[in-house]
């Protein structure tokens, strides 16, 4: 554990989702950080070398080390910094912490990247000068628009490999607008996911509800209006501290007796209809990607192609319509934090864990692996 108060300097930028993950964390934990845009001299000169790629955040610690990813990130700083830990103790917290961390940052990017980008005439000039400005924070209008549209060209190139299309767009905004109601319900009564303190469950839903759900004109029209009590959220994770006056008897803590609050069962479940599918149907690609695929020795790159970004594509039925969607292999990874924890439980913690997924329809997520694991190597996702 590290005891110095120098500050970390954070690579990242507003309208970055991840970026948006790690900033909440670093101040509900109340540590020293600097963010810096990537057109800092130090991003290209420093940081893209270090990881091998462009990509945010990175965070530059104190003491030379470099982290990238968001989750490998916050676990690294739990190790130094272990007061008002974000990753619960007891079981089921625990458990369901690691499935809303794994939730936010892999099935929530439909939403997310859909109201981002179908909504031009409500969004493209404040993404607009939002992208080109973190590349030149002192660009007049112009120039920005005209220093972001290779990136926003390249961004919303993205959405068919996330399945969205004119087919399935009213099935995204179905899923997403009663899962504003559900975490809306859950709010109303409790100012964190688990309680009276912020824990990777909330850092994990932040990034997505933040940076695109709740600064793009589009989406947060829709979440302050149809969804107060989490733009309420929103807010509060942005703020240094804990922020929440209305709820004056409640402790600064997660809740006793590792209590799962009522009010997450509707979100739990919501889980188990919109992204157990499409993780079960990975998994199956997966394991017919590894039986096509003998030759694999660990520690190889997953992808193997330096021009590719995925493994192929697979079909997925969501609320009775068919996504098409290009595999993220990160989600497997993500989910092995999930089933790793479960499994390291006692025989009784584990039961405990099983009879709470088994209500909400999200039983068969812990038993869920592909034949071979993947670790992350060098900031990179290699077989084991």
């Amino acid at each position: 554990m590290t005891t110095s108060t120098a500050p970390y300097i954070m690579y990242g930028c507003p309208p970055s989702l991840y970026s948006g993950k790690l900033r909440c964390y670093l101040r509900k934990k109340a540590l020293p950080f600097q963010e810096r845009l990537p057109s800092h001299p130090e991003f290209f000169t420093r940081m893209v070398p270090a990881v091998g790629r462009m990509v945010m955040p990175i965070l530059d610690a104190h003491d030379g080390a470099i982290y990238q990813d968001t989750t490998e990130i916050i676990d690294a700083l739990e190790e130094r910094h272990p007061d008002r830990p974000a990753i619960p103790a007891s079981p089921k917290q625990k458990a369901v912490a690691h499935l809303f961390e794994l939730f936010g940052d892999e099935g929530l990017l439909r939403p997310a990247m859909h109201y981002r980008w179908n909504f031009p005439e409500e969004n493209d000039d404040f993404i607009s000068l939002e992208f080109g400005r973190f590349m030149n924070p002192v660009a007049d209008d112009t120039l920005a628009k005209e220093l972001a549209a290779p990136s926003k060209a390249k961004m919303s190139g993205y959405l068919p490999a996330l399945g969205i299309t004119e087919t399935t767009i009213s099935t995204i905004e179905a899923a997403y607008m009663e899962l504003l109601s559900a975490l809306n319900d859950h709010f109303l009564k409790y100012p964190y996911i688990l309680g009276g303190r912020s824990t990777i469950a909330d850092y994990g839903l932040i990034g997505p509800l933040y940076a695109h759900l709740a600064r793009d004109p589009a989406p947060a029209h829709i979440m302050k209006t149809k969804a107060n009590r989490v733009w309420r959220w929103v807010e509060r994770m942005n703020a240094v501290g804990d922020d929440m006056p209305e709820f004056p008897d409640m402790d600064n803590e997660l809740l006793a007796n590792d209590e799962i609050p009522e009010t997450l069962f509707p979100v739990m479940e919501i889980i188990a209809k919109d992204h157990l599918p499409e993780l079960k149907a990975l998994c199956d690609f997966i394991d017919t990607h590894l039986e096509q695929n003998t030759d694999i020795e660990a520690k190889q790159p997953v992808i193997r192609d330096s021009n590719a970004r995925t493994l192929g594509g697979f079909r997925v039925k969501v609320r009775d319509q068919d996504f098409d969607l290009m595999a993220r292999h990160y989600s497997v990874w993500m989910l092995q934090r999930l089933t790793d924890t479960v499994t390291d439980f006692s025989t009784e913690d584990k039961m405990d864990v099983e009879a709470l997924f088994e209500k909400v329809g999200l039983k068969d997520i812990l038993s869920l692996r592909t034949k071979r694991r993947i670790e992350r190597v060098n900031f990179k996702e290699v077989w084991a």
